[in-house]
């Protein structure tokens, strides 16, 4: 019984010791051989992946573990910058950075009496053509009342309506309609409107490019460089910055843009000429040059329609050009019904040259147009290089012909090469002037 007993007993104690003697022995040679590095135990909670957030993994060979970045959004609601779309023309001078909402006032106070001025005229218009409409609506009742009467004649009609105390000197609120009328036509009683069939032409003093032109000095026998700017009015952003290069530029803006008031009486303040930018069709049935774009397809009677709608969408321009038209411009038949309305209303024409074929010059000729064409496209490759050499053959041509006339667009590197070569040409020795003057010049005006 007692070996039984103290047999495992005796193991134990045995097994025990070894244990204590292997335990220790591993401990001294995980000491010796270890350095005395303490170990750490890191958790790490691993966070659910959500909107496609980056995953960032942890380095496999460092224990310490570095904090994660928060994320943060893209967008924060309420402070996303304005777009394009809701910028408008500044003027020359203020901060390129500031984006100026186009419920602002006009940052300049010329050009604030400048808007508010054409605001007043546009309401006076307005107020006249109502005024017109009550007078036809008067007369016609007058004549269905005094049939034996003249009343389109301002003495008969004088003496149907009653002379009120005092005469009036405006448009009043309570005014009667036939005491309006008379107001209007004693307003207007030296004004003679002429209402022009086509082919038909308005006796002028002088015409009307050269009442809207730029004025310049002589270019006292230099050689002349005129930069035109097409596409203007649908990237606010370019147009601004083409608006604060030194002028005179002339500056085409094109018929279906927005603003175009605002932003051609900024362009005008800042000492650059205007043109109406006029899409007519390109070869390339897959190009849309724009909408009431000038098509072969159209009859004479659409033609004049469109016309008559682009070149009324502002005031103050010199001429038109065209806008693309490489189909359109080499049409005779079109181009000469483009230069009849372009004759009536006493304005230039630019020949864009985008094709060979064009028509333009002859039918500008025909007409008695006054008239002139592009030597060099600046950016048909839009780099810093190509636009430089472009600039180089400008200097070149009116170096060989007394003038050149070079057309751009608005893109920022054209912008940029501008605003770094115009301020060195008169150094140069050349003029940097408007189209206007290249036609006076060669009229000899």
């Amino acid at each position: 019984m007692r070996k039984f007993v103290s047999r495992p007993v005796g193991y134990l104690i045995v097994g025990s010791i070894a244990m204590i003697i292997g335990l220790s022995t591993g401990v001294g040679i995980g000491y010796f051989f270890g350095g005395a590095r303490t170990s750490i135990e890191v958790a790490v909670e691993a966070a659910p992946v959500v909107n496609e957030d980056k995953v960032v993994s942890l380095p496999a060979a460092k224990t310490i573990v570095k904090p994660m970045p928060i994320p943060v959004p893209l967008e924060v609601p309420g402070l996303s910058p304005n777009s394009e779309e809701e910028t408008w023309t500044a003027i020359p001078g203020s901060n390129e950075d500031q984006e100026i909402s186009s419920a602002a006032p006009a940052p300049w106070p010329e050009l604030a009496r400048k808007i508010e001025a054409e605001r007043l005229r546009r309401e006076n218009e307005d107020q006249r053509q109502k005024l017109l409409k009550e007078i036809e609506q008067v007369q016609e009742s007058l004549r269905t009342k005094y049939p034996e009467r003249n009343v389109d004649a301002l003495a008969e009609v004088e003496d149907i309506w009653p002379t009120p105390e005092e005469p009036a000197t405006g448009v009043e609120a309570g005014d009667q309609p036939e005491q309006l009328a008379r107001t209007h036509i004693e307003a207007t009683v030296d004004e003679d409107p002429v209402v022009e069939d086509p082919g038909s032409r308005i006796d002028r003093e002088s015409e009307v490019w050269e009442e809207n032109a730029v004025s310049v000095p002589d270019p006292a026998g230099k050689p002349m460089i005129s930069i035109v700017i097409d596409d203007l009015g649908l990237n606010r952003r370019n147009t601004v910055r083409t608006i604060r290069l030194p002028g005179p530029l002339t500056l085409a803006f094109l018929t279906y843009a927005d603003d175009l008031e605002r932003q051609t009486s900024s362009a005008h303040a800042a000492g650059h000429e205007l043109m109406v930018h006029f899409p007519m069709e390109p070869k390339n049935p897959d190009t849309d040059p724009g909408p009431n774009a000038l098509r072969e397809g159209l009859s004479e009677k659409e033609i004049r329609r469109r016309l008559t709608w682009g070149l009324s969408r502002f005031k103050g321009y010199v001429g038109i050009n065209n806008h693309m038209g490489s189909a359109f411009t080499g049409y005779a038949k079109g181009m000469a019904v483009v230069m009849d309305e372009v004759s009536k209303r006493g304005v230039l024409f630019l020949d864009s040259v985008t094709t060979q074929r064009s028509t333009g010059r002859q039918a500008a000729a025909q007409a008695g147009v006054p008239f002139v064409t592009r030597d060099v496209f600046l950016d048909n490759e839009i780099d810093a290089r190509n636009i430089g050499l472009r600039l180089a053959e400008v200097e070149k041509v009116a170096r060989a012909k007394g003038h050149a006339v070079a057309i751009g667009h608005p893109h920022g590197a054209t912008i940029e090469a501008l605003a770094n070569w115009l301020p060195h040409l008169e150094k140069a020795g050349f003029v940097l002037v408007p189209v206007s003057m290249i036609i006076k010049h060669r009229r000899g005006t």
